[in-house]
């Protein structure tokens, strides 16, 4: 299963897991798996067939504004992160 790094705007639907494992192909996949763990984690992390435009997502590190239909494999570490604001 991969994990996946909840950022602490989601963490009240995952009754305040940093962290969730769980298991899916793809990252459309994962994020549906997540949501079944904890309801609303799809629509707060996907708009209209992609990820939110707020969010990025690192995989393994590396960030990027991945797909859905980026390959996910069972050990791949996924961190959501929002959009920080602010500055000049």
């Amino acid at each position: 299963m991969a994990t996946v790094i909840v950022p602490s705007p989601l963490r009240p639907l995952c009754e305040g897991a940093a962290t969730v494992e769980a298991a899916g192909a793809t990252l459309g996949e994962l994020l549906r798996a997540v949501d079944a763990i904890c309801p609303g984690f799809w629509e707060r992390t996907v708009e209209d067939g992609r990820v939110r435009p707020e969010l990025s997502i690192a995989l393994n590190g590396h960030a990027h504004r991945y797909g859905l239909s980026e390959p996910i494999a069972p050990r791949d570490e996924v961190a959501i992160v929002p959009a920080l604001g602010g500055g000049r």
